[in-house]
C-alpha cells in the first residue's frame, strides 16, 4: 500500500500544468454585447479602452466581447461616442486592425479635403471615397452635431460606427449618412483625433 501511495504522489506531482487560455483579439469592427442589449460594435482601439457608439448604453453598462466574457463597463458617454474601460486586460489583445480591411493602422494623421478614405460595410464590403468637407454641422433625429467630416462614401444599413481609415491612418467612425451604394450618397464621421485628445487616450498602432 505504501508503495502505491508513493507512486500516486509522484504521478500527481509530475502532471502537466493546465494550458493558459490565449487572450481574445479585439479590432475595429469586433461585435460586442452590451448588458442592456444595445448594438455595440467596437471602434478603433485605444490603449486599455474601447471606443464604442452611444447606443451601447449609459455609464455603468457592462460590455462583453466574443465568448460572452466581460470586457469592462462604459465609463464615459459623449454626444458622439462612449468609452469602455478594460478591467481584465490579460483576457484581451487589442489589435491595430480593421475587420475586413487589409493592412495595419500605424497612426491617425487626418486626411485633407479631397483625400481618399475607406470603410468596410456590413453589407457592401470595402468601399472608398473622398473627404468633401470638415467641421460640418449636421442635424440628426437625436440632435445637432458639430465638427463632423463629410465624405462621399456610400452608406449601408449597418454602417453606424464603422471605422473610417485612409491607408494606414485611422480617421474616425461613421455616425450618419444618406443615400445608398446604388445611387451614391454621403457619410459623416466624427474625427478620431478629437476623441483621443478629449479623453486623453492613445491609439493602438502597429
Amino acid at each position: 500500500m505504501r508503495t502505491l501511495l508513493i507512486a500516486l504522489a509522484l504521478l500527481l506531482g509530475t502532471a502537466a500544468p493546465a494550458a493558459a487560455v490565449a487572450p481574445t483579439p479585439l479590432e475595429a469592427g469586433t461585435p460586442l454585447t452590451a448588458a442592456g442589449g444595445g448594438r455595440c460594435p467596437n471602434g478603433f482601439n485605444a490603449r486599455g479602452h474601447l471606443l464604442v457608439p452611444t447606443s451601447c448604453g449609459p455609464v455603468g453598462t457592462l460590455v462583453s466581447g466574443p465568448g460572452g466574457v466581460v470586457v469592462g463597463p462604459i465609463t464615459a458617454v459623449r454626444p458622439t461616442y462612449a468609452v469602455v474601460t478594460i478591467t481584465n486586460p490579460a483576457a484581451w489583445v487589442q489589435r491595430p486592425t480593421v475587420a475586413g480591411a487589409p493592412g495595419t493602422i500605424t497612426g491617425s494623421a487626418e486626411t485633407a479635403v479631397g483625400g481618399s478614405v475607406c470603410r468596410v460595410g456590413g453589407v457592401t464590403g470595402l468601399r472608398c471615397g473622398t473627404v468633401q468637407q470638415k467641421n460640418a454641422t449636421v442635424s440628426f433625429p437625436g440632435g445637432t452635431i458639430t465638427g463632423l467630416t463629410r465624405t462621399n462614401l456610400c452608406p449601408d444599413g449597418r454602417d453606424h460606427w464603422v471605422a473610417v481609415f485612409s491607408g494606414s491612418q485611422a480617421q474616425g467612425h461613421v455616425i450618419g449618412g444618406s443615400g445608398s451604394c446604388t445611387s451614391g450618397g454621403t457619410t459623416w464621421f466624427y474625427p478620431l483625433n478629437r476623441v483621443l485628445a478629449a479623453e486623453g487616450l492613445t491609439l493602438v498602432t502597429g
